[in-house]
C-alpha cells in the first residue's frame, strides 16, 4: 500500500474510530445501569464491530483481537443468554481503555501489544454466569429473512474478519440443496437494504431462490433495482489550525471595522459612513460563521465524566446516579477540553464529599441512591455550567468558625458574612486543610486552583447550598473567547476594557457617597455598602472630580471600579502581551480600539484578587 495512502486511511480510521470510542464510555455505563436495553446494547455491539473491521482493514491484530473479544460476550447478552452485570462491565471497560491507549500507540505508529490473556479471559463468554441456553434458531426457510447474528457472521465471513486464532463463526443454517442459489451485486445490495432499513426506502424482499427443477443458475429478477447513489457528501474535515487562522483573520477584520466606523463618525462623509455600515454588516455575518465553526455540542465534553463518576462511586462504595442536562448547548472548541478538568474536580468533590453513604441517606429519610446533575445552558454572551448534588449541603457556621481558625478572615469580618459569602470561603487559597476536610465535608480541596482556572477563561464561580439539601456550584465561562465583548472605559488618558458579562451596571459617584470602613473605601449603593476599587491608583493615574463606578459581579461579590469616564460597548480581539505581563495580576490582554489606540483588558478576579472583602450592610457602618 502507498505510503501516502496508508497515512490517509490510518488518520480517517484514528478519528471515526476515536470518535466511537469516545461515545461508548458513556454508553457502557449506561448499559450497566440499563442492561434490558436492546438499543443501547446494539449500538454498543455495533461500535466495537465497526472498529473491529477498521483495524482488520489496517491489519492491527491487536486490537481486531480484543474487539473480537468484546463482540463474542456482546452477542451472548443480545442472544438473551446472560445479562451484563458489574464484573462484565468492568472488563468491558477495561477494554475500552486499552482500546484507547492502542489508538494512541497507532498514531504515534508504535506498535500495539497484544492484549493481557487475563482481560481476554474474562471477555469469554462460556466464563461468564449465564440463564438456561436458548433454543437453536430454526432452520432458514427459503423465503424468509435472517437475523442480525447471522448477518454479522455472514459480514465476518466475507471480509475475514474473525480474529486470530478463535474458531470462524458458524455458518448459516443451510436452505435445502435445491434452492441454493447465488445473488448479484444488485440483490445484495437490496439485502443490505431489507435488513438495516434505509431511510425512505421500502424494505425490499430477498431474492427468491430458484425452483428445485430449474438449472443451477442466477435468475434474474423482474426489474433488477439500480445502483443506489451514494449522498454528496456534506461535510469536511479541517486541520484545528486552518481554523485557527481563519479565526484570527476574521478578529483582525473586526479591528478594521472598527477602525473604519470611528473613522466615519469622525469625517462626516455620507459615502465613507455608508461603506463602514455596510463592512459592518459584512464583517457580523462572517465572524457569526466563523465563530459557529468554532463551536461544538457540550455533550463532547460531558460524555467523558458518566465514567468517571461511576468509577469514584465504585470505590467509595457510594450509590450515586448522574443525570446529564443541556448536552445540545454549543461551546466554543477551545473551552471543551480547557473546562475538563475544572469539571471533573467539581464532580469529585460532589462524590467525595458531597453525596453521602447509603445508610446515612436512609437515616436522613433520602433515596440510598445519590444523585448528581451536570447541566449547560446559555445565558445571553455566556454559557453556565452547573453541578447540583442532593448530599448534606455546607454549614455556615462551621466555615465561619474555620475561616477565623485558619487565619483566612478576623472574627469582626466572619460575623459579617452572609450565607453566601460564606461559601465563596472555599475558593481562599489556605482555607482547605486536612482538619477542614474533615469538619466541613471537604468542601474547598483544591477549590482556589478551580477557581484560578476558570477565571484565566475569563468565567466566574458561584456556589449555592442547603443544609442537609445538597450544593450547586455554578460556573460561568464567556461563550467564546475569540471575540470579547467589553465596556470600554477611561481612566486618565489610559482606555481599560472590562468583560460586558461581568458588568452590572453603572453610576456616577456623588459627594459624599463614598466612606471608609474597617479601612476600605466603600461606596452607599441601593442600601449596601459597595467595595471600591480605585482604578486610578491601580493604574497610576491622578485623581479627578466626576467619577464614575462600573459595578461589576464576581461570583458571589460585588465590587465597584473608579472611573474618569465610560466611553462604551465594543466588540474586540484579545491579544496576549508575552512573558514579560505573566503573572501581573488584573490583566488578561490587550487590544487596539476603533481610533488605534491600545487599551489593556483587564482579568476581573485578578485585579479584585483578596483585597475585595464581602460587601456588608449599611447599618455597619454606623
Amino acid at each position: 500500500m502507498d505510503a501516502e495512502l496508508d497515512n490517509e486511511l490510518r488518520q480517517d480510521f484514528l478519528v471515526e474510530a476515536g470518535e466511537l470510542l469516545q461515545r461508548l464510555d458513556e454508553q457502557l455505563v449506561g448499559l450497566e445501569a440499563a442492561p434490558g436495553d436492546g438499543e443501547l446494547l446494539n449500538a454498543v455491539f455495533r461500535a466495537f464491530h465497526t472498529v473491529k473491521g477498521g483495524a482488520g482493514f489496517l491489519a492491527l491484530e491487536p486490537m481486531v483481537l480484543l474487539c473480537h473479544h468484546a463482540e463474542d460476550l456482546l452477542n451472548e447478552a443480545r442472544n438473551g443468554k446472560l445479562v451484563l452485570g458489574a464484573v462484565q462491565m468492568d472488563a468491558l471497560l477495561q477494554a475500552l481503555d486499552l482500546l484507547n491507549g492502542m489508538m494512541v500507540a497507532v498514531g504515534a505508529a508504535a506498535p500495539l501489544q497484544t492484549p493481557p490473556p487475563a482481560l481476554l479471559a474474562a471477555l469469554l463468554p462460556q466464563a461468564r454466569p449465564v440463564a438456561a441456553a436458548a433454543p437453536a434458531p430454526p432452520v432458514v426457510a427459503a423465503s424468509s429473512s435472517i437475523d442480525d447474528s447471522e448477518f454479522e457472521a455472514l459480514l465476518d465471513s466475507m471480509y475475514g474478519n474473525a480474529a486470530p486464532g478463535t474458531v470462524a463463526p458458524a455458518p448459516l443454517p443451510a436452505a435445502p440443496a435445491a434452492s441454493a442459489t447465488t445473488i448479484d451485486d444488485d440483490e445484495f445490495e437490496a439485502l443490505l437494504d431489507a435488513l438495516h432499513g434505509k431511510p425512505g426506502q421500502p424494505a425490499a424482499p430477498l431474492p427468491t431462490p430458484v425452483a428445485a427443477a430449474a438449472p443451477a443458475v442466477a435468475a434474474a429478477p423482474a426489474a433488477a433495482p439500480a445502483h443506489h447513489a451514494a449522498p454528496a457528501e456534506n461535510s469536511v474535515r479541517v486541520d484545528t489550525a486552518r481554523l485557527d487562522l481563519l479565526v484570527n483573520h476574521a478578529g483582525e477584520l473586526v479591528l478594521l471595522r472598527n477602525r473604519l466606523l470611528s473613522l466615519a463618525a469622525r469625517h462626516g462623509s455620507e459615502a465613507l459612513a455608508a461603506a463602514a455600515n455596510e463592512l459592518d454588516r459584512i464583517t457580523d455575518e462572517l465572524q457569526g460563521a466563523v465563530m459557529g465553526m468554532r463551536m461544538q455540542p457540550v455533550g463532547r465534553l460531558f460524555q467523558r465524566f458518566p465514567r468517571i463518576v461511576r468509577d469514584l462511586a465504585r470505590q467509595l462504595g457510594k450509590d450515586v446516579e448522574l443525570v446529564l442536562e443541556g448536552e445540545g448547548t454549543d461551546l466554543d472548541r477551545s473551552l471543551v477540553e480547557a473546562l475538563a478538568d475544572p469539571l471533573i474536580h467539581l464532580l469529585r468533590n460532589a462524590l467525595d464529599h458531597g453525596v453521602e453513604m447509603p445508610d446515612a441517606r436512609e437515616r436522613a429519610g433520602k433515596p440510598r441512591k445519590g444523585r448528581v446533575c451536570l447541566s449547560a445552558s446559555q445565558r445571553g454572551e455566556r454559557i453556565v455550567i452547573a453541578v447540583r448534588d442532593d448530599g448534606r449541603g455546607m454549614d455556615p457556621e462551621i466555615l465561619r468558625r474555620k475561616a477565623v481558625e485558619k487565619g483566612v478572615i478576623d472574627a469582626v469580618q466572619a460575623s459579617r458574612l452572609s450565607d453566601g459569602e460564606c461559601y465563596e470561603l472555599i475558593f481562599r487559597p489556605g482555607f482547605s486543610t486536612a482538619a477542614a476536610v474533615s469538619d466541613i465535608s471537604g468542601r474547598g480541596v483544591g477549590m482556589d486552583v478551580v477557581k484560578t482556572r476558570v477565571a484565566e477563561l475569563g468565567g466566574t464561580l458561584q456556589v449555592r447550598s442547603t443544609l442537609g439539601q445538597g450544593s450547586e456550584l455554578e460556573l460561568t465561562v464567556p461563550l467564546t473567547l475569540a471575540v470579547l465583548r467589553v465596556l470600554m472605559v477611561r481612566v486618565d488618558t489610559r482606555l481599560f476594557a472590562l468583560p460586558m458579562g461581568n458588568v452590572a451596571e453603572v453610576f456616577e459617584l456623588d459627594a459624599g457617597q463614598d466612606c471608609l470602613l474597617d479601612g476600605r473605601l466603600i461606596a452607599r449603593h441601593r442600601g449596601r455598602a459597595l467595595p471600591l476599587l480605585d482604578l486610578t491608583g491601580w493604574a497610576g493615574a491622578p485623581a479627578a472630580a466626576g467619577r464614575h463606578v462600573v459595578v461589576l459581579h464576581i461570583g458571589h461579590r460585588r465590587l465597584g471600579c473608579l472611573v474618569h469616564e465610560v466611553l462604551g460597548r465594543e466588540d474586540v480581539i484579545v491579544k496576549p502581551l508575552g512573558p514579560l505581563f505573566d503573572g501581573v495580576p488584573g490583566i488578561a490582554g490587550a487590544t487596539v480600539t476603533g481610533d488605534g489606540r491600545l487599551a489593556l483588558v483587564m482579568d476581573l478576579a485578578g485585579l479584585a484578587g483578596d483585597d475585595d472583602q464581602p460587601s456588608t450592610s449599611l447599618q455597619s457602618t454606623g
